[in-house]
């Protein structure tokens, strides 16, 4: 699949206006953007997370997800597919009937492009690489991409089993972002942006 200019999960603070309005403007708005960006993202004041490539498990892999993103008290559903490679990501976002919204080519190199079909305030592409890296990667390399303080303890709530994880990035004690792995269930909080994620997700295979 070739990944020139195509249609962040977030994300994903993903702050959609009405679809209905939105579908009205989506064939006016479709263009390539190339966007510089920083591989350095800022969690909170003085915590910051530095992006990196995709780790060897899943390299060349393909997964389908439903996000359901909340904020400022709505809520939005898409789906998503990633693929990871060596050292890009590759995302595109849909709504659940089908209609394109973005897609986003990710690059430990090169500057993110992006295609963005519909409007979507607030899509910063470097958050929505971020909790993608929060919820896929190991631990072991996000702790060491992180100055925050970051752990990992299993079987922490309701719900969850021995294999299930709860992750929590924290600052002077103060919470930033906790992570919760539920199966085949993300739910990722992250309390100073005021943003819930639900990650579910639906299909995995091999590139």
């Amino acid at each position: 699949m070739k990944w020139t200019c195509l249609p962040r999960l977030s994300v994903l603070r993903l702050n959609v206006p009405r679809l209905s309005a939105v579908l009205l403007t989506a064939l006016l708005l479709t263009g390539c953007i190339s966007m510089p960006q920083s591989h350095l993202v800022t969690m909170a004041p003085g915590v910051t997370l530095q992006l990196t490539a995709p780790p060897a498990a899943l390299q060349m892999q393909a997964k389908t997800q439903l996000i359901e993103a909340e904020f400022d008290g709505e809520i939005q559903s898409l789906l998503a597919q990633v693929e990871f490679t060596e050292t890009e990501i590759k995302l595109v976002a849909m709504t659940p009937s089908g209609i394109p919204l973005f897609d986003v080519l990710w690059s430990v190199t090169d500057d993110a492009i992006i295609n963005q079909y519909v409007p979507v305030p607030g899509l910063d592409i470097s958050y929505v690489i971020a909790d993608l890296q929060w919820v896929n990667w190991p631990f072991a390399q996000l702790q060491s991409a992180t100055n925050g303080s970051f752990k990992e303890e299993f079987s922490n709530s309701t719900g969850q089993t021995a294999t299930d994880w709860t992750r929590t990035l924290t600052q002077d004690g103060q919470v930033v972002l906790t992570v919760e792995k539920f199966d085949n269930r993300y739910i990722l909080k992250h309390l100073l942006r005021d943003y819930q994620i639900t990650i579910t997700e639906l299909t995995k295979v091999s590139l």
